[in-house]
C-alpha cells in the first residue's frame, strides 16, 4: 500500500479544520468520498506510470538481445536514405 503525504501551511490547516468541523456529517462523508476517489485515481496513475518505467528499464536492460546485424555499417547515419530514399549523408 502506498501512502501519500499532503503538506499544507499550518494556517490553511487550522482554517480548513475549523470549516470542516462546522459542516454537516453528510457533507463530510461526501467530501471524504470525493477525496478518496481522487487519491485512488492518482495512485492508480502513479502505479501505471511506474509500470511503464519498469517496462522501459527491462527493455533497456535486454537491448543487446534485440540487436540485428544488417550488415549496413552506416545505417544509423543514413537511415533516411535506406528507409525513404532521402539523400545519403557522408
Amino acid at each position: 500500500m502506498q501512502t501519500v503525504h499532503i503538506e499544507l501551511d499550518i494556517n490553511v490547516e487550522e482554517t480548513e479544520a475549523a470549516v470542516y468541523q462546522k459542516i454537516s456529517k453528510d457533507v463530510r462523508s461526501q467530501l471524504s468520498l470525493v477525496v478518496s476517489r481522487w487519491l485512488k485515481r492518482y495512485l492508480e496513475k502513479l502505479e501505471s506510470e511506474s509500470q511503464v518505467d519498469k517496462d522501459w528499464l527491462e527493455f533497456l536492460d535486454n537491448i543487446d538481445k534485440y540487436v540485428v546485424d544488417t550488415g549496413i555499417e552506416d545505417l544509423s547515419i543514413n537511415h533516411e536514405y535506406y528507409l525513404y530514399g532521402g539523400p545519403k549523408r557522408s
